[in-house]
C-alpha cells in the first residue's frame, strides 16, 4: 500500500478569484544547457524582487495597511481576524471574509469531473528535492532528467515562487512535519500536487508540485490547501506511525494485519487516534460506506475500479463535494476542508454540507481558516 495522496490539476475547480489572480503565478523559465548543485544556492523566502507587479514582492512593517499586522517571519502584511477560544470570531473583523467571497457570482469547490484514475500510479519526474528549514529551501538535490526538462530544473527562481507561496498561505506552526519540497512534472494537467511521508523518516512529509502545472491560481490555491490537510489529519500526532509497515509500505498482509487490529479508523500510516480528525470524520459519514467502499479500492483493473468508483459516486452524489472526494476518506476530508476554508460557512442540508460544517467544530480549524483567508486576502488586495 503506497501512502501517498494526490491532486491532478482537473481536481482544484474552484472559481473563486478567478479575476484578480489570473496573472499571479506566472512562472518565467530559466533556460541552462546542464545544471550542478553548486549553481543551486540556499533559497530564503524574502528573495523575490520587490515589485509590485510581483505576486511575490518582499513587505515590511511599513507596507501594512491600517487594519494589517506584521509577520516578521512570513514578511507578510495581513488583517488579522481576533477570535477567542471557542472559535467565535468577532464579525466585525470578518468583513474582509465578505469581500473575499463575493468576487465572483459563484463558488464552486473540488472535482468539476475527473476519470478516478489512480494519480501515485502515474509517471513522474523528479526534478529538485529541498530539505525545508523553517522557510528556507536548503539543501538541493539534483535528480537525473532528460535534456527537454533541464530548463525546468534550473528555474529556481520558480522553484521558489511555488514554495513561497505555499509558505505564505499556510502559517508555519502549521507545517513542522512538512521537511522535503520536491518540483516534479509529469506534463501538463495530471498530477498538480502531491504529499507524502518521508522515507528517510516517516514521522516527516514532503510535498511535491508539478512546475508544470502551476499557472493557474485557481487550480493552484485550492490543490495546495487540499495537500495541507493531508499534511493536518494524517500527521504523527493525529495518526501515530506504524514503524513497521512503514519498513514495508507495500506488504499488503502486513497492512492488513495492522488495518485489523486498529481499533478505529486505519488510513495507513498507522491507527488513527481515537480523537483524530479523521477517526472523527470517519465515524460520522463513512463508517456505514466503508465497507462497500473498500471492496472497490482493492480492485485492480483500472477500467473495472473507474466504474465502480463512479458507480460509487453517483449513487451518493450529494454526500461529497466532488467526486474525488468519494475516492477514499482521505481525500473526502481533505476536499470538506479545502471547501471550509475557501467557502462561506454552508446553510444546506446535504451530507456535503455537513461535511464542510464539520470543522466548525473544532475552534483550533476555525481560527486557522480565519488566519488563512486573511493572508490569501491580503494578496487578492494588492492587485
Amino acid at each position: 500500500m503506497n501512502h501517498r495522496f494526490a491532486s491532478r490539476i482537473s481536481v482544484a475547480r474552484w472559481i473563486v478569484l478567478l479575476c484578480l489572480l489570473t496573472a499571479a503565478l506566472l512562472l518565467a523559465g530559466c533556460a541552462m544547457e546542464e545544471i550542478s548543485p553548486a549553481d543551486v544556492q540556499p533559497i530564503e523566502q524574502g528573495e523575490t524582487d520587490e515589485n509590485e507587479d510581483d505576486y511575490y514582492y518582499t513587505e515590511t512593517a511599513e507596507d501594512c495597511w491600517e487594519d494589517e499586522e506584521f509577520d516578521e517571519v512570513d514578511q507578510l502584511c495581513y488583517p488579522v481576524v481576533y477570535c477567542d477560544e471557542n472559535g467565535i470570531c468577532e464579525e466585525e473583523d470578518y468583513g474582509f471574509l465578505d469581500i473575499l467571497f463575493g468576487l465572483v457570482d459563484e463558488l464552486a469547490g473540488g472535482v468539476a469531473g475527473g476519470d478516478f484514475e489512480d494519480a501515485a500510479e502515474l509517471e513522474e519526474n523528479t526534478l529538485i528535492t529541498y530539505r525545508v528549514e523553517g522557510n528556507q529551501l536548503v539543501a538541493p538535490e539534483l535528480a537525473a532528467v532528460t535534456d527537454d526538462l533541464l530548463d525546468f530544473q534550473a528555474d529556481t527562481q520558480a522553484h521558489q515562487k511555488i514554495w513561497v507561496y505555499f509558505a505564505r498561505l499556510v502559517p508555519p506552526d502549521q507545517r513542522p512535519y512538512l521537511t522535503k519540497y520536491v518540483v516534479f512534472t509529469d506534463g501538463p494537467e495530471e498530477v498538480l500536487a502531491f504529499v507524502s511521508p518521508d522515507t528517510d523518516d516517516p514521522t516527516k512529509w514532503l510535498l511535491g508540485v508539478d512546475i508544470a502545472d502551476t499557472s493557474d491560481p485557481e487550480e493552484l490555491t485550492f490543490t495546495l490547501i487540499h495537500e495541507f490537510a493531508h499534511l493536518m489529519t494524517l500527521n504523527s500526532s493525529q495518526v501515530p506511525v506504524d514503524e513497521e509497515l512503514a519498513l514495508e509500505p507495500d506488504n499488503e498482509e502486513l497492512y492488513e494485519e495492522a488495518a485489523a487490529a486498529c481499533p478505529v479508523y486505519f488510513p495507513g500510516e498507522g491507527c488513527s487516534e481515537p480523537t483524530s480528525y479523521i477517526n472523527a470524520f470517519y465515524e460520522r459519514f463513512w463508517a456505514d460506506i466503508y465497507e462497500e467502499w473498500s471492496e472497490i479500492s482493492w480492485i485492480e483493473d483500472e477500467d473495472e475500479y473507474a466504474a465502480a468508483a463512479e458507480e460509487f459516486y453517483l449513487a451518493r452524489e450529494d454526500d461529497f463535494v466532488s467526486d474525488y472526494a468519494a475516492t477514499s476518506p482521505e481525500e473526502d476530508i481533505a476536499e470538506s476542508f479545502a471547501t471550509f476554508v475557501l467557502s462561506p460557512k454552508p446553510t444546506g442540508d446535504t451530507l456535503a454540507d455537513e461535511k464542510v460544517a464539520f470543522f466548525y467544530n473544532y475552534p483550533e480549524l476555525v481560527k486557522l481558516r480565519a488566519e488563512m483567508n486573511g493572508r490569501l486576502y491580503s494578496r487578492l488586495r494588492r492587485r
